[in-house]
């Protein structure tokens, strides 16, 4: 892949990471709200470089070149189950370790007031999390593939990590509870393995909905799992059990060298 190869998702990165610093620089007058804006800004980086920059087609074109035209039906339990399957298995392991306990949570409201909860809540969550995605594994990835597929899916995992530093490293909006010295590669590392997640579904399926459900899977794992368990220090789930702890990284680890199997298998039978 030559320089020029090269420019599209380069000059997307800068636009996508320059106004998430703006949003940082902000974030003393948005207040909390400055991760959640910050989360559109790649989203507006690629349309600023299919409506601006680098116009690829029409309109038309330019949104089922983003793998929004196709819905990816078979790579949505994937999507689901597999953040909901780390996150399970890492409370296990704490609690097996001793280091929480399972608690119930207090659920106000009806069963049926219960699930719309959380209906709703992955609804907005996946909203949000298609307002990155649809910058990071729809537009960048696939412009990215000439440096080798698995390298692409690593490297975007990575630059989609670091785009995250400007408000994880100038506010406590976001990963405060930890030293920033260990939360910060830790937390690198962390996006950088799930990039492989992210990009297997997005090539498997052709898709990026698969891809913001398993952002919003995640995400909502997470907030599930914090829910339900009660340790007596916070630095064990930011280290440990956290969305970016040991255990998670272990458990994207497992994943991504069966996902690159998978990938390897596909592209044999394509190629077959």
């Amino acid at each position: 892949m030559n320089g020029g190869d090269l420019k599209k998702p380069l000059v997307f990165y800068v636009i996508a990471l320059a106004l998430a610093v703006a949003v940082a620089m902000a974030a003393p007058i948005i207040g909390e709200a400055s991760p959640l804006v910050t989360m559109f800004t790649p989203a507006i980086a690629a349309a600023i470089m299919l409506g601006l920059v680098a116009r690829e087609g029409g309109f038309r074109d330019a949104i089922d070149k983003l793998g929004l035209t196709t819905a990816g039906l078979k790579g949505w339990p994937l999507a689901i189950g597999g953040p909901a399957l780390i996150h399970v298995a890492g409370l296990l392991i704490l609690v097996g370790a001793g280091l929480t306990a399972l608690v119930v949570p207090e659920i106000a409201g009806s069963a049926f007031q219960s699930a719309f909860k959380i209906f709703a809540g992955f609804f907005i969550g996946t909203f949000f999390a298609m307002c990155e995605e649809v910058g990071w594994r729809g537009y960048m990835l696939p412009r990215m593939k000439g440096v080798g597929i698995v390298a692409a899916m690593l490297i975007v995992g990575l630059l989609h990590g670091i785009w995250h530093l400007p408000i994880l490293l100038t506010t406590d909006y976001y990963h405060s509870t930890g030293n920033p010295w260990i939360v910060t590669p830790l937390f690198l590392i962390t996006l950088t393995l799930a990039g492989v997640f992210y990009g297997y579904l997005r090539i498997w399926t052709g898709s990026v909905w698969p891809v913001a459900i398993a952002h919003a899977a995640a995400n909502m794992a997470w907030e599930i799992s914090s829910e339900v368990n009660q340790t007596q220090s916070p630095i064990v789930l930011e280290y440990v059990g956290g969305e970016s702890g040991a255990i998670m990284i272990s458990g994207l680890l497992f994943f991504d060298v069966l996902l690159i199997m998978g990938l390897k298998n596909l592209e044999e039978k394509r190629a077959a």
